[in-house]
């Protein structure tokens, strides 16, 4: 889907703010555990603008936040995750479900994929197994601190949603009719290609 010069500010707008978010993320040296509100534009820009432009944020905010505040190595597969984070919420808005819904599916899919998923293993291979920590109660404290921002994150989504509509339904009801028009004129234009056969064969006939 091709994206109107406003949708681009919009979605740079949500990048840049991915990569604040990112530079003001709290971590525990050493153990892979932190504190992150960037969950939240993420899935900002994967449910009002698509998966595509989700991945995109999510993978900006994280190179350019590692770039400009560095806490550590960077590391590929959370830059996956991180562009996981927006595309997951853009594929999730195609299921015909209320926004509240939504919003919960995308967490809990989120959660799963990304922080139990990707960043868990990420984490352990970096951080824990170099230092033989037992796997048991290292991957309790993983998940309890991941679990715990994650509802953080989707809590403050929830409240923040009127104002987030206010901003970007508009930009989501644009980008479905730009998509509504493209497969009418698309349509009309097979319709036409048929009818200039059906033409030509009656002539040949």
């Amino acid at each position: 889907m091709k994206f109107s010069t406003k949708n681009i500010a919009y979605i740079a707008i949500i990048a840049a703010v991915s990569v604040i978010l990112n530079t003001l993320t709290l971590t525990m040296p050493g153990t892979g555990i932190a504190f992150s509100l960037t969950y939240i534009p993420n899935f900002l820009a994967g449910f009002y603008f698509g998966p595509g432009a989700g991945f995109i944020v999510g993978v900006v905010g994280d190179v350019l936040g590692c770039i400009l505040w560095s806490k550590g190595a960077w590391l590929p597969t959370l830059t996956l995750s991180a562009g996981l984070m927006g595309a997951i919420p853009g594929f999730i808005r195609m299921i015909p479900l209320k926004y509240n819904w939504i919003i919960f599916i995308s967490y809990i899919m989120t959660f799963a994929v990304c922080s139990l998923g990707i960043n868990t293993t990420t984490f352990w291979f970096v951080y824990a197994a170099p230092k033989n920590k037992a796997f048991g109660p290292w991957i309790k404290i993983k998940v309890a601190t991941a679990f715990l921002n994650m509802i953080a994150n989707l809590v403050l989504n929830f409240l923040l949603m009127p104002v987030f509509n206010r901003l970007l339904l508009p930009r989501l009801k644009e980008m479905l009719a730009q998509k509504q028009r493209q497969e009418k004129t698309e349509n009309n234009a097979q319709a036409s290609t048929d009818d200039g056969v059906c033409e030509r064969g009656e002539m040949i006939s």
